[in-house]
């Protein structure tokens, strides 16, 4: 069976224009590795409906979140270790990264919603109804907000812990807080029925996690969850350290994804001993733009670019978009197989219509 040299240049035509399609098409729908959780039911009345984990396997460490909300405009904070003025004196801050909302005109814009600092703390917050707290005038109060201080002032979970029982924050509480560091440790804070703090720490498992409902007082939030039952039992079946990798955190976001009007803006899985970022966008989870915390943080310096500099404090901001767009998205092995059956099949199709009007001739 021959085939025309016309044939084959038609076949290269096709190819150029079906690289784009496919790559195109491979980021309509996000990543679906675990089946049986891939899409949960969505409810439309659980508000910030965000999934945090913790999970550790030896020497190695991943802080997994979810940032679940109806605001658009998603930001990224990059602050490096610089001196800075408190209502105590001056204090050397740790460097590091916050995630939140932006010029979306709401109470929640430039609030730190989650983030890592170059000592390897982790932080993320699951919403929660209001709850009353007791008001503690004898002790400290936040001169910012409280997850950007906890950044700027704390390297472990025990310092937040002891940070927590020092300040005073008011008389409600309407959220439970989820910490990590490098050294594996974690803690969820939140409020309980007498109106104190409490810890739920990570001890007997090597995985933690924190959804809508409080995990001292479950009558506080949503219970039960099928997200925080979806993300126990995918971290529970990771049990050796050559399986605990980003992408296998990955797999748990994808399963806990949300649409609707609270989807999922963003997700990140963070690497607090290495000091990796690894973020993905809009529940795309086809696509990760990964990021060293400290490359990223010497970048920055006042008056360069994107540098904003007010209240005696200096920090880029960047879109989490604009990170997309500056890293285009590689083309899954899938779509590549996909492309290459298309081909044998053209090709196929091409030589079976230049055979049979050779027939007829």
């Amino acid at each position: 069976m021959r085939i025309k040299r016309s044939n084959y240049l038609k076949i290269l035509v096709l190819i150029t224009f079906l690289i784009p399609l496919f790559a195109q098409i491979s980021n309509i729908k996000p990543s679906t590795a675990f089946e049986e959780f891939s899409y949960l039911p969505q409810n439309p009345l659980v508000p910030n409906s965000c999934t945090i984990f913790t999970v550790n396997i030896s020497d190695t460490v991943f802080f997994g979140n979810s940032e679940d909300y109806y605001l658009e405009g998603t930001y990224m904070w990059l602050s490096p270790s610089q001196v800075i003025a408190t209502p105590t004196g001056y204090l050397t801050a740790y460097g590091g990264v916050g995630f939140g909302f932006k010029y979306n005109d709401n109470p929640a814009d430039g609030y730190v919603q989650g983030g890592m600092n170059d000592q390897g703390l982790c932080v993320d917050g699951n919403g929660l109804p209001e709850l009353p707290m007791n008001y503690h005038p004898e002790r400290a109060s936040p001169y910012t907000g409280v997850l950007a201080q906890i950044l700027v002032e704390c390297s472990n979970v025990s310092e937040v812990i002891d940070w927590f029982l020092s300040h005073n924050l008011g008389h409600v509480w309407s959220c439970q807080l989820h910490f990590a560091d490098a050294l594996g440790d974690a803690v969820v804070v939140s409020v309980g029925i007498e109106g104190e703090f409490n810890f739920t720490r990570k001890l007997s498992s090597h995985y933690l996690v924190s959804t809508n409902f409080n995990l001292v007082n479950y009558a506080n939030g949503w219970y039960p969850c099928s997200r925080y039952t979806a993300a126990s039992i995918m971290l529970a079946a990771i049990t050796s350290e050559v399986d605990l990798t980003v992408d296998a955190c990955r797999d748990v976001l994808s399963a806990v994804h949300q649409e609707g009007v609270y989807a999922t803006k963003y997700s990140n899985v963070f690497d607090p001993i290495n000091l990796k970022i690894h973020i993905y966008y809009n529940h795309n989870f086809n696509q990760r733009v990964s990021l060293d915390l400290r490359d990223e943080l010497s970048k920055v310096h006042p008056g360069g670019e994107d540098v904003i500099q007010e209240m005696g404090i200096y920090y880029k901001e960047q879109s989490i978009v604009s990170l997309f767009t500056e890293n285009p998205p590689i083309v899954p092995m899938y779509t590549i197989v996909i492309l290459i059956s298309s081909i044998a099949a053209l090709s196929l199709i091409f030589a079976l219509s230049g055979r049979k009007r050779s027939s007829l001739i």
